[in-house]
């Protein structure tokens, strides 16, 4: 009878346990995010013969081997790594895979990378990226298949991240007042600044290989010719993007840098078009001041009458 019951009592407290495990397995399955498609066959095999992804790194090792696999799952016709200035193991990292290293001593510079990148690239597609950022193959795709249906330059939106209007930083306003004086608020915070975003080959060699080491230069040359830009893809690289000397709060060499890159390109919009762009003044009457000072000095005791104006 006692052996019975302490049987029992073990069937029983099995039991329990089993519903347990089902139900955190199902609390758990239901708190997963919904898993986005993964590139299918034509995708793939456009990659292979059209796709050129590039990426720029500098003490990486944390990071390019995840960076590297997911880019890989895109079966892409070349991956071009700019190592430059690494002293950890980023290089030996990146020996370990089919891809084609160039590899700098010395520090190249913000953006000078992708400009050498592209320049060497042999796809129709140039896909641009970070070595710090690992973002899902899948998602990576959406900024690919656009060039291939027609967009010029695909950009990250990075709009739905921009949910507290307060803390918005000096860079980030810098990039939506530039698309505002080319005509584009609907761009928003996106910019050529940021990764991933994608382009055409032919377009990066119109606009010039070496503009894109000044990415809002180069985005405003585009928009100004008529070259399509859209938003084609969302990914948030605010989180994970790397702190490093340049870029802290104390300290930040970045952010000064690109402020200077966005007063570039509004500098190349006013030569271009006017001292206001496309913003011309029509509300005011400028030569009044003018007509003003010089009755002013035939006849001192002289008023300005309706038929003077």
């Amino acid at each position: 009878m006692i052996n019975y019951r302490a049987k029992r009592r073990g069937k029983t407290n099995k039991r329990k346990r089993v519903v347990r495990a089902v139900k955190g397995s199902v609390a758990k399955k239901t708190a997963k995010p919904i898993k986005l498609s993964v590139p299918n066959r034509l995708q793939l095999r456009q990659n292979r013969k059209r796709l050129s992804v590039i990426i720029p790194v500098r003490d990486e090792e944390a990071t390019i081997g995840k960076v590297l696999r997911q880019v890989g799952r895109l079966k892409p016709k070349e991956i071009i790594v700019i190592a430059n200035g690494s002293r950890d193991r980023t290089i030996q990292i990146v020996s370990k895979y089919n891809v084609t290293c160039f590899s700098y001593p010395f520090q190249l510079g913000h953006d000078v990378g992708r400009a050498i990148g592209a320049k060497e690239a042999s796809g129709d597609v140039l896909l641009f990226l970070d070595g710090d950022i690992v973002i899902p193959a899948e998602r990576l795709q959406k900024f690919v298949t656009a060039c291939y249906q027609g967009v010029d330059i695909s950009l990250n939106n990075v709009n739905p991240f921009f949910i507290n209007t307060a803390k918005i930083d000096a860079v980030s306003m810098a990039k939506s007042y530039l698309n505002r004086m080319l005509l584009r608020a609907d761009l928003g915070f996106s910019s050529m600044t940021a990764v991933p975003h994608a382009m055409k080959r032919s377009v990066a060699a119109w606009l010039g290989y070496d503009s894109l080491m000044v990415p809002p230069l180069a985005q405003a040359k585009a928009i100004l010719q008529g070259i399509r830009v859209e938003q084609t893809g969302s990914v948030d690289v605010f989180r994970t993007n790397r702190k490093s000397t340049l870029n802290s709060k104390a300290n930040n060499l970045v952010k000064e840098l690109i402020l200077g890159d966005h007063l570039e390109a509004l500098s190349f919009l006013q030569a271009i078009k006017s001292e206001r762009v496309f913003f011309i003044d029509q509300l005011r009457r400028r030569h009044l001041l003018k007509h003003m000072e010089r009755t002013t000095q035939l006849a001192p005791n002289h008023h300005l009458l309706p038929a003077d104006i």
